[in-house]
């Protein structure tokens, strides 16, 4: 019960970021934080799939319920990739638009920038109105960035790999 009053009530928008959608061979996983069960989904339980008005949640019916999954949470953008063409409902043309909207985050390497917003680092891209030179704001948020791998000493890699079903920017470098 307390779990479920944390992830629902007390840290809904916290429970909503750290959500885990995972793929697996006949369906997916939704792994939602603070003590909640796993809850396992195959593809085959689904009555329908489609994006909200807004483009930035999913909602899926099954035969007992609908989910709702939001842009933001982790596996959103590789689900979106991955729904079997059996979903003839579903818009597959609007999740390649969007993956193809995505701009390339200068801070952590992976093209994620959504809205203004990187979906794997949460940064805001730099632009000319900034305080800084874009030299010194891309390093003082790579800092931020690479925070964890800088106390415990661990190598950054001068190149960024996909993650959650997104690519790499090629062209990405570390400027610490």
């Amino acid at each position: 019960m307390l779990g479920y009053l944390m992830r629902e009530i007390f840290f809904k928008e916290l429970s909503n970021k750290i959500t885990d959608i995972e793929l697996t061979k006949s369906g997916f996983i939704i792994n939602k934080p603070f003590g909640a069960k796993p809850q396992n989904i195959e593809w085959k339980q689904l009555r329908s799939i489609r994006f909200s008005d807004n483009d930035k949640v999913i909602i899926i019916k099954t035969v007992e319920k609908d989910i709702i999954l939001n842009d933001n949470q982790i596996g959103w953008y590789e689900f979106i990739q991955s729904i079997p063409k059996i979903f003839k409902q579903f818009d597959f043309k609007k999740a390649n638009s969007i993956m193809d909207s995505l701009k390339s985050c200068d801070v952590c390497g992976i093209i994620a920038v959504r809205d203004n917003i990187c979906k794997i680092c949460e940064s805001e891209p730099w632009h000319q109105k900034s305080k800084k030179d874009k030299s010194e704001y891309l390093k003082d948020k790579q800092l931020e960035h690479f925070e964890y791998e800088l106390k415990n000493k661990i190598k950054i890699k001068a190149f960024a790999e996909p993650q959650h079903g997104f690519k790499a920017d090629e062209n990405w470098k570390l400027h610490l």
